[in-house]
């Protein structure tokens, strides 16, 4: 062992490793170092999610909603990042490795069609995603069955932009498309909606994108006819979308008395829909609800109250109960192509609230729509009702048996048929808020804000710190040179 020792400290105290062996083991020594260093901290990543994101609007950084949902996660999700080569999204796929990161239930992996055909098969069984393509995110959670597909659309944000006349991308939604869709596929029980039939409703078809928008949200869909003995229940709300024929009045005493055993409504009323349906409009007067026979008209010198047409009104929104999450959150443009109106709420009693939602502009009218042809016009004519008009209504209405009902009616139903309008207007988040205002209603949409997609102008202050670096610089290593030219000038 002294002889091990002993040929050591000769080696260390050899010409040979002074002269460049040292040397050459440190540098050695210090490359592994950093190698190790650098695989310590990608595993540290990859587990614990250390990276910081100082992007200008930190689109991978997760929130405080997305963290606590990750953690109480008790299913296993695996996610598929679908990118044809060359396309990889770097945003996402960081986003991927934070989420990853704050859960042992969530994994992901990159894959290629090409190489993986067989995610062809995975389809998800929400009519409003994306079919699988060569780039999109495939979420599957085997506990219950559900498989999310998102891709490029999900993830933008639009706001019409008076200035061009035109709608633009204002944000990107990738936390909250995916941690919404993260909800929908491992929630155990999904919320229902029931949609009354047999009267002339919007039909399947018509109503297939509102369907499908639902079904995003985490709503299942169910169709009653109750001329065919089908039964209500009061815990879920009743869609009635604009029926054009009435109700009998055995149908009448069910609805009723659905409303008093607590059961809450989501109604649509168009212009075209019959004027005269007695025991339906009855019904609806429970809530203070009477629609107004005609179409509403925006003055075509008022620019600000429609789009491109004077019957394409842009209503404004009020503050109410319903709204106001709304209008705190800007998502307050809706477009009604069409419009039927009704009439303003009056004072009520203690038994029944009802508010005013959506209002036309000042200058709208109401125009009964005669004739065919060349006999119709859209201008304003002596007779026609003028004024301010309530285009949709939100009521609460307590019954005697301690019950309470709550009522949403908009007179427009285009609003909610067409995917264009889920795109760039927010009817989508109005049809959402509306339900979920509703006692029987909730989705799963999270309070998770968007990620501004406009970059801020350069400042002088926000270009104050990095000039201050790069002048640090070159004294810094001035100063250095000093400290070591000082004590060897004279040598």
């Amino acid at each position: 062992m002294k002889k091990c020792f002993e040929k050591l400290r000769r080696l260390f105290r050899s010409p040979r490793l002074h002269h460049g062996g040292y040397q050459l083991l440190l540098c050695t020594g210090v490359i592994a170092a950093l190698i190790l260093f650098t695989v310590l901290i990608d595993i540290g990543e990859q587990r614990f999610g250390w990276q910081s994101d100082l992007s200008f609007n930190a689109i991978s950084t997760t929130g405080e909603t997305t963290d606590t949902l990750l953690r109480s996660l008790d299913k296993d999700v695996h996610a598929y990042a679908v990118f044809s080569d060359g396309s990889e999204d770097n945003q996402l796929i960081a986003l991927l490795n934070r989420y990853q990161s704050r859960s042992d239930h969530f994994s992901w992996s990159q894959e290629n069609l090409t190489r993986n055909p067989l995610l062809l098969q995975m389809v998800s069984d929400n009519d409003a995603d994306a079919s699988v393509s060569g780039d999109c995110l495939i979420l599957y959670c085997a506990d219950t069955g559900r498989t999310r597909v998102l891709s490029a659309e999900d993830y933008c944000e639009y706001a019409y932009s008076p200035e061009t006349g035109s709608w633009v991308i204002t944000g990107w939604t990738y936390e909250k498309s995916m941690t919404e869709a993260l909800v929908y596929i491992t929630l155990d029980e999904l919320p229902r909606v029931q949609v009354l039939q047999g009267h002339g409703e919007l039909t399947e078809n018509e109503i297939a994108v509102m369907r499908s928008h639902l079904t995003a949200s985490g709503y299942t869909m169910t169709f009653v006819n109750l001329m065919a003995d089908g039964q209500l229940n009061a815990d879920e709300p009743l869609m009635i979308l604009s029926p054009t024929r009435d109700i009998t009045e055995a149908e009448l005493r069910k609805l009723t008395a659905y409303a008093e055993a607590g059961g809450d409504l989501f109604i649509t009323v168009d212009w075209t829909d019959p004027d005269t349906l007695p025991n339906l409009y009855a019904f609806y007067r429970l809530y203070g609800i009477e629609p107004i026979p005609g179409l509403v008209l925006a003055d075509s010198v008022d620019t600000g109250t429609y789009y491109e047409s004077v019957p394409n009104l842009l209503p404004e929104m009020l503050y109410t109960d319903l709204t106001g999450v709304l209008k705190a959150g800007h998502a307050d443009s809706v477009l009604l192509a069409g419009a039927r109106a009704f009439e303003t709420p009056a004072a009520t009693g203690s038994a029944l609230t009802t508010e005013v939602v959506l209002q036309s502009g000042p200058t709208a009218y109401i125009r009964q729509l005669t004739g065919s042809g060349a006999n119709i016009t859209v201008d304003f004519r002596e007779g026609d009702r003028q004024g301010t008009f309530a285009l949709a209504l939100s009521a609460h209405r307590f019954f005697d048996g301690g019950k309470d009902s709550r009522a949403f009616a908009i007179g427009n139903s285009s609003l909610f048929l067409d995917d264009w309008m889920y795109t760039y207007t927010y009817s989508g988040e109005l049809l959402l808020q509306a339900l979920s205002t509703l006692s029987g209603g909730s989705d799963i949409r999270l309070d998770i804000v968007s990620r501004t997609a406009a970059r801020p102008q350069l400042t002088f202050a926000s270009a104050a710190l990095p000039a201050v670096l790069l002048m640090l610089a070159p004294l810094i290593v001035l100063v250095l040179a000093l400290a070591i030219y000082r004590p060897r000038r004279n040598l």
